[in-house]
């Protein structure tokens, strides 16, 4: 009884240190998650606008459906660049905190 105790003891302490996140990489994870989203609202925006624009254009000249399709493949990729662009940034503030906490865990060691 008292070595299924202390296993069921040890289980448990070790799955709350294993959880116990320090507030950099929570709030690295929040940058992260923020950042993904918004870039897929901009992906999501431009290939909308870009649908809108080749529709219009179509309807307006069927003569003209290649060059809707090009800006409309412009404007897309565009939309990509700066998705990239916000998730790359994301990803650099989110790796700066996380090198705060460990330079704190660092200080805390020595």
């Amino acid at each position: 009884m008292k070595t299924l105790l202390s296993i069921l003891t040890l289980a448990l302490g070790l799955s709350v240190v294993g959880c116990d996140d320090s507030i950099y990489d929570e709030r690295a994870e929040e940058v992260r998650d923020t950042t993904q989203q918004y870039a897929d609202d901009v992906r999501e925006n431009y290939d909308n606008a870009a649908e809108n624009m080749e529709e219009r254009y179509e309807s307006a000249r069927p003569a003209w459906e290649d060059q809707a399709d090009e800006r409309a493949e412009n404007l897309e990729d565009r939309g990509e660049q700066i998705a990239d662009e916000i998730e790359a940034e994301g990803e650099q503030r989110a790796d700066q905190l996380e090198e705060m906490d460990d330079n704190e865990t660092v200080q805390e060691v020595e």
